[in-house]
């Protein structure tokens, strides 16, 4: 390990040699941005839409113990949001000062699997652009529960999740999932923790079986109950899924000097304009399992 470490900073320390010196002040000369998110799904209740100020990393206080003060002063209350289709219905998302979002009911616009849908922001006297395309649903889910290492106070199962990848697309899938199980103290939930194995495309080939494990755990009673395991596949579209593997990332590597923070993706179009608007489609399975 201190073999690579060293090798490491051998090359940090070359890369720094070559480069220009920069002036601070510089770094502080950067124009606040316009943050815009918006995912659609034909399974959502409420289309929604983030409008905020985005603003540089460096030589910026930000109180984020006091949401209601110091942040509020970077959402944007007054944007012009719309939504419209290939068909040039639209649709006008309406500020929401309990969410801080734009929205709208889903069952005023319809989200149709393989559409297309175009998003117009006005803010700050500029315009943002961008469009995405509700991929495919998956069908079905299968798994498979076996029991694992067990002591005098938890027993551990064992969780096979599979699926079959879309024929004659490229694709991008987000898995999660969870057990509840009711106690006399209310629920106690088990997460289905896949770590960075939850980012799955299908790499490996076209139509091919994606599969992951995962592990729940509960502790021994003589009373027999049973788990509520909730299965979830994600088809996102390649934005949305790079966008949440660099958060992940940057989140799991916050602190380590030797690796360089993934940039997320933007695909908003317009001045000072950055964010991620993308479509998604969910497929959920609700089983119901004896724990032994």
């Amino acid at each position: 390990m201190n073999k690579y470490i060293q090798i490491s900073l051998f090359f940090i320390l070359l890369c720094s040699a070559c480069q220009d010196p920069v002036d601070p002040d510089e770094l502080l000369n950067v124009n606040d941005r316009t943050y815009i998110i918006g995912y659609l799904s034909p399974a959502d209740t409420l289309l929604t839409v983030h409008v905020s100020t985005a603003v540089p990393a460096i030589g910026i206080q930000i109180d984020l113990n006091e949401p209601s003060g110091d942040l509020e002063r970077y959402i944007i209350k007054d944007a012009l949001v719309i939504i419209s289709d290939e068909k040039n219905n639209e649709i006008q998302l309406t500020y929401n000062p309990e969410r801080k979002n734009y929205q709208v009911a889903a069952t005023e616009f319809s989200i149709t699997g393989g559409n297309t849908y175009f998003l117009r922001v006005s803010a700050n006297n500029k315009e943002y652009t961008s469009t995405c395309t509700i991929p495919e649903r998956i069908e079905t889910i299968a798994e498979k529960i076996t029991l694992r290492e067990k002591n005098e106070y938890y027993q551990d199962y064992n969780l096979d999740f599979t699926f079959q990848d879309i024929i004659g697309k490229n694709n991008y899938y987000l898995i999660g999932g969870n057990a509840v199980i009711d106690t006399e103290d209310g629920p106690y939930y088990s997460y289905l923790n896949f770590e960075l194995n939850s980012f799955l495309t299908d790499a490996i080939g076209d139509g091919e079986i994606i599969g992951q494990n995962s592990t729940f755990s509960y502790g021994i009673t003589d009373e027999a109950t049973t788990a509520k395991v909730t299965l979830q596949v994600t088809n996102v579209e390649e934005i949305l899924y790079l966008n949440r593997r660099a958060t992940y990332l940057n989140n799991y590597n916050e602190g380590n000097p030797f690796v360089e923070y993934s940039i997320a993706p933007n695909n908003i179009e317009g001045e000072d304009g950055v964010g991620v608007f993308a479509g998604y489609q969910l497929t959920e399975k609700v089983i119901e399992y004896e724990l032994k």
